[in-house]
C-alpha cells in the first residue's frame, strides 16, 4: 500500500513538473492564455534582460536568485534592435485577446499598454535619436552611482559581483561607443555644450588614483560592513577592484572620452531637436509620447500665445484698478 501511495506521489509531483514547465514555456515564449499573466510578461520580460533592473528592484535575491548581481546590461545596437522587434511583437500578441472578454480593468489596462506600445513603435525610425551620453546622465555617471548605491555586498558573493561587474565595464563602455558612432552617422551628434560638460566630468572621474576613486572607497565601505569576510578576503577584493579599475575602467573611460572628443569636433552650436533628421516630425512624436496629446507643435504653441495674452489683460485690468495706469508691466518690476 505504502508503494502505491509512494507511486502516486511520484505521478503526481512528475505530472505538476510538466505543468509547471509548460506553464513557464507558454509564459515566456508564447502569448499566454491568460491577460493578467501578459501584463506580467511584459515587465518579466525586460527585467530579466537587464541585469541592471533586477539589481534595482531587488526581488530575485528574496528567491535566492542573484547570477543577475554579476552582470552589466547590455547597450549594443543590436539589442536596441532587439527590443523593437519585441515591442513590435508585443502590441500583435496584446491585439490578440479579445476586448469583450475583458473586464473593465483589464480594458483600461489594454488600453493603456497598446497606447504605449504603439506609440513606441510609431517612433521606431526615431529610436537613435537621442543623446544617450549628456551632461545629466549616461554610462559615465550612471554606472558609477549604481555600483555606490543599487549593488549590494551582504558576503562574499556580492563582492565577487561587484568585481565580475567591473571587469564588464569594457564592454558596456564598448557598446555605448558603438551606439554614439551609429548615431553620429545618422547625423545625431549633441550640441557642443553638452559634450564639453561630459568631457569634464569624466576627465575628473579619472584623474584621481584608483584607491581614491568612487568606485573603490565605496567598495571598501561595503566589504568592511559585509558579514564573514575576514580583513585579509577584504584586503584580496579591493586589490582585485583595484586593478579592475586600472586595468579596465578607466582605460574604458579613455575610449569614451576620445570618442567624445571626436563627436565635439563635429558638434555645432545648434540645441533644438529639429537640427536632428526629421527634426521636426521628431519634436511631434516626443510631444505626443510626452503628453498624449493629439495637438500639433502649432497648435500648442498657439495656446500658449493666448493664454499669455489673456493673463497680460487680468494683470492690466488689476493694476488699472490699484490706480498704475500707462506704460508696462516687466517681470521683476515692483512698482
Amino acid at each position: 500500500m505504502l508503494k502505491k501511495i509512494l507511486k502516486l506521489l511520484a505521478l503526481l509531483a512528475g505530472l505538476g513538473l510538466v505543468a509547471g514547465a509548460v506553464f513557464l514555456t507558454n509564459l515566456i515564449w508564447f502569448r499566454p492564455w491568460s491577460l493578467n499573466l501578459f501584463y506580467e510578461k511584459i515587465f518579466l520580460e525586460q527585467a530579466l534582460r537587464s541585469p541592471e533592473m533586477l539589481t534595482s528592484i531587488g526581488l530575485a535575491e528574496q528567491f535566492g536568485y542573484r547570477a543577475h548581481n554579476a552582470h552589466l546590461s547590455d547597450a549594443s545596437v543590436a539589442r536596441e534592435r532587439e527590443d523593437l522587434a519585441r515591442t513590435r511583437s508585443n502590441l500583435a500578441d496584446l491585439k490578440a485577446y479579445d476586448l469583450s472578454r475583458q473586464t473593465p480593468a483589464q480594458r483600461l489596462s489594454t488600453r493603456t499598454l497598446a497606447w504605449f506600445l504603439e506609440t513606441s513603435v510609431e517612433g521606431e525610425r526615431f529610436a537613435f535619436h537621442d543623446y544617450p551620453v549628456n551632461q545629466l546622465f549616461g554610462v559615465q555617471n550612471n554606472l558609477p552611482d549604481f555600483m555606490a548605491n543599487l549593488h549590494r555586498v551582504p558576503d562574499e558573493t556580492g563582492a565577487r559581483h561587484y568585481v565580475s561587474r567591473l571587469s564588464e565595464w569594457g564592454r558596456k563602455f564598448d557598446q555605448v561607443i558603438a551606439g554614439l558612432e551609429h548615431r553620429a552617422r545618422l547625423g545625431v551628434i549633441p550640441p557642443r555644450f553638452v559634450l564639453q560638460r561630459v568631457l569634464t566630468e569624466m576627465r575628473g572621474f579619472t584623474a584621481r588614483p584608483a584607491k581614491e576613486n568612487l568606485l573603490h572607497t565605496t567598495f571598501a565601505r561595503k566589504l568592511a560592513e559585509a558579514k564573514g569576510i575576514s580583513a585579509e578576503r577584504q584586503a584580496a577584493f579591493l586589490a582585485e577592484a583595484e586593478a579592475a579599475i586600472t586595468g579596465t575602467v578607466y582605460p574604458a573611460y579613455q575610449r569614451l572620452i576620445a570618442c567624445v572628443e571626436g563627436l565635439a569636433s563635429r558638434a555645432t552650436t545648434d540645441d533644438g531637436v529639429w537640427k536632428l533628421p526629421e527634426g521636426d516630425a521628431f519634436y511631434a512624436h516626443q510631444l505626443r509620447s510626452y503628453t498624449t496629446t493629439s495637438l500639433t507643435p502649432a497648435e500648442i504653441h498657439a495656446i500658449g500665445l493666448r493664454e499669455i495674452t489673456r493673463i497680460e489683460g487680468e494683470m492690466r485690468a488689476i493694476l488699472d484698478a490699484q490706480g498704475h495706469t500707462g506704460g508696462t508691466r516687466r517681470p521683476g518690476c515692483c512698482g
